[in-house]
């Protein structure tokens, strides 16, 4: 039973888990389900299931050891692959942060860097989200 449109983000639900139950939450753990293909599994372009009942599970939580390194635990669960696979992906606090990516569409090529926007074209490279005017000599 479908219970949303599928869509090419998917539909996820999340919840806070108390793990070491000191009253403070550490982990969140997120479902997600109900993406739209055709979608590939990474960067390399293989395939996932035409039947579009890929689940993804995902456990967010700090390093113990270290604190400004934030670990992201996740496993897909797809009918193209034999067994769930899973990957660790770790990000590094930045207290003092100097650019930003807004992800949160689709195939977004938007970037911020300081106070300046700028466009990731086709090439790969950055160029100016807004025409430049040019100085006269």
């Amino acid at each position: 039973m479908q219970i949303c449109k599928p869509t090419f983000l998917g539909y996820s639900i999340g919840r806070w888990v108390d793990e070491d139950r000191d009253g403070r939450y550490d982990v969140l753990e997120v479902e997600t389900r109900g993406m739209k293909g055709p979608r590939s599994f990474e960067a390399s372009g293989i395939p996932l299931h035409s039947d579009n009942q890929t689940v993804v599970k995902e456990r967010i939580h700090l390093d113990r050891a270290n604190p400004d390194i934030l670990l992201d635990d996740i496993t897909t669960i797809d009918n193209a692959l034999t067994r769930p696979w899973t990957v660790t992906k770790k990000y590094r606090r930045e207290h003092n942060p100097i650019w930003y990516q807004n992800d949160c569409s689709e195939d977004n090529h938007h970037v911020t860097i300081g106070k300046e926007n700028y466009f990731l074209g086709a090439d790969g490279e950055l160029m100016p989200a807004k025409r430049i005017s040019r100085l006269r000599t």
